[in-house]
């Protein structure tokens, strides 16, 4: 079969892949498809660079709803004039765009002053989707989502080295590192209404002391002055706590004694009641490490004076560290 050729030579990429080194550079500056520095490395060692810098990602909400109640022609419009809105205020902010995906755009910024560029950078992304686009597209509620995040980025070049007008069609970088992950994970979320449900546990709390302390005199009981010994205290408090759990949680903590009755772990289960909440995010999302390094750079700020920049409970897939959000905008005289 002609397909048996060209799996032989795929074969034969990956082993090149698996057998080649790769050294990596420091950059402040942010690489291209160009750049000398990075290449393909078949049969050879793979040349990469590392850049300490800000990534920003921007998504357009709701776009399958809207492909589906709008038409065509409009849409193309939408997404021209989003893509070309993004580009130019990531230009004006010293950022390089790096990747557009149909309705979602990465932009990368040179490790210098990275944090104040980036932070207004998505400020005026913002304020073009929601104060310009949704205003100029009469019948359509337009709205985008900012992540951004700041750490260590691993930069490959992947591809095929083809020649022609292909050449760039066939070729492209790859951002390896956790900050763009967690930069797109904060895009998913931001300006969306997300609707949670979570379970409200009422228990006696289990007594630790009980479960883990050693032997030894702890006191007297209070019922004749009979000395107590670590493990003869009661195995729950009399006190009534109420946790919040996942659902997943919930489930989890959920177990069967030996005799057939039901509790739950971490204390004696009394009651509990399902509820749901939905959480408002705000459109732009930016991780812990961006407003300690904004609020640095930008002391005298006035949304950072002024704390515009929220700190909230904001649940965010794989993201364990505090999360600041904001829907701030231009004023514009």
């Amino acid at each position: 079969m002609a397909v048996k050729k060209i799996i032989e030579e795929i074969e034969r990429d990956i082993k090149d892949i698996l057998s080649t080194d790769f050294s990596y550079t420091s950059t402040q500056a942010v690489p291209n498809l160009d750049d000398s520095a990075l290449t393909f490395g078949n049969a050879k060692e793979k040349k990469a660079k590392v850049i300490n810098t800000c990534v920003l990602f921007v998504d357009i909400r709701g776009s399958v709803s809207l492909t589906k109640k709008h038409h065509t022609k409009t849409m193309g419009r939408l997404y021209s004039a989003f893509a070309k809105g993004v580009i130019k205020a990531a230009h004006h902010h010293s950022g390089y765009v790096r990747n557009i995906i149909g309705d979602r755009v990465m932009v990368v910024f040179p490790s210098h002053n990275c944090y104040v560029n980036a932070v207004k950078c998505a400020i005026t992304i913002n304020h073009i989707c929601s104060k310009v686009i949704d205003n100029q597209f009469t019948g359509i509620d337009f709205k985008c989502g900012i992540g951004i995040d700041y750490g260590e980025l691993k930069v490959i070049k992947v591809g095929t080295p083809k020649l022609g007008v292909e050449a760039n069609e066939n070729r492209g970088l790859v951002w390896t590192g956790y900050p763009a992950n967690l930069a797109s994970r904060l895009t998913d979320t931001a300006n969306k209404v997300v609707k949670e449900d979570y379970y409200e546990v009422k228990r006696n709390p289990s007594n630790f002391a009980r479960l883990f302390g050693g032997m030894g005199l702890i006191g007297l009981s209070p019922f004749g002055g009979t000395p107590i010994k670590r493990g003869d205290e009661p195995e729950y408090l009399t006190t009534i706590e109420t946790v919040e759990m996942t659902p997943e949680k919930f489930a989890d903590s959920i177990k069967t004694s030996p005799t057939g009755s039901v509790y739950v772990s971490g204390g004696k289960f009394i009651s509990f009641q399902k509820k749901t909440r939905k959480t408002d995010y705000p459109a732009i999302l930016i991780s812990k490490a961006i407003y300690n390094g904004y609020k640095n750079e930008n002391s005298t700020g006035n949304d950072i004076i002024n704390k515009w920049w929220e700190n909230k409970k904001y649940n965010v897939e794989d993201v364990t560290d505090e999360v600041y959000g904001s829907g701030l905008t231009w004023k514009i005289d």
